[in-house]
């Protein structure tokens, strides 16, 4: 797979920023939580403090600056997190989504769709908030995308976004308003899950998603990153219409 800045592989190395240090302040380490921070390249560290496990928080910084915590009463929603469509009021209030942005940028690993489909709840809740603007969405195959139907058919009809959607043609989606399919034979479409939301009205509300696929699709395994960085998601949205759009079928 190419690496250069002119592919999704090159664009995902762009994504992945500085490390980051994640400390759980509690009585005792909160074991559920190993498992989903081990998967993030971050250091991860216990710090004992003298409080009801309910008390307990965990805190992430970027060398001396602190980005944000996370409370322990919360925990839970990191470890299962909702994965409802982007508008319902669980998905939307929800610590995962705080967690999520505090870890943009930190490089990730993933050995199935659960936790990738939640972050992902997220941009597309913020395309959804917004409105208006471009949103695409790669999920690999069409064939998968096609249980994720029924929430683009809602942003590309009930918004004034404009939806992309991209994947191996191994499933024909209705045609519906305000919706572009666009499909490929394999390459790096067919290796990727993307997310890129420009922002529309509101430039900061731009984000985007990228996970290489390090597994065969029926088992999983991922290695992405995000980013809220305005300027990356422009050129990312860029480089999918130059490559992919109608003038390059």
């Amino acid at each position: 797979m190419r690496r250069d800045a002119d592919s999704l592989a090159g664009f995902l190395d762009r994504l992945v920023g500085p490390h980051k240090r994640v400390t759980v302040f509690g009585p005792s380490p909160y074991r559920d939580l190993e498992p989903l921070l081990s998967g993030f390249d971050v250091e991860l560290v216990h710090k004992s403090l003298p409080v009801p496990e309910s008390r307990g928080y965990l805190t992430v910084r970027e060398g001396e600056r602190y980005l944000g915590s996370v409370p322990a009463a919360a925990f839970g929603e990191l470890v299962d997190p909702a994965r409802a469509a982007p508008w319902d009021p669980e998905t939307r209030a929800s610590a995962f989504r705080d967690l999520t942005g505090l870890l943009a940028g930190t490089e990730f690993t993933a050995t199935d769709r659960h936790h990738l489909l939640a972050t992902s709840r997220e941009f597309e809740d913020r395309a959804a908030r917004v409105g208006t603007g471009a949103f695409h969405a790669g999920f690999q195959s069409l064939s998968v995308f096609r249980s994720q139907f029924p929430v683009y058919e809602r942003l590309a009809t009930e918004t004034d976004l404009n939806v992309t959607v991209y994947g191996v043609a191994d499933w024909e989606p209705p045609e519906t308003p305000g919706l572009t399919v666009r499909t490929a034979n394999g390459g790096e479409i067919g290796e990727f899950w993307v997310l890129a939301f420009d922002g529309g009205d509101d430039p900061e509300m731009a984000c985007a998603l990228l996970a290489e696929a390090t597994g065969p699709e029926e088992t999983g395994g991922y290695r992405g990153a995000w980013t809220y960085d305005p300027e990356t998601v422009r050129d990312l949205v860029d480089y999918l219409d130059g490559t992919y759009g109608e003038r390059n079928p």
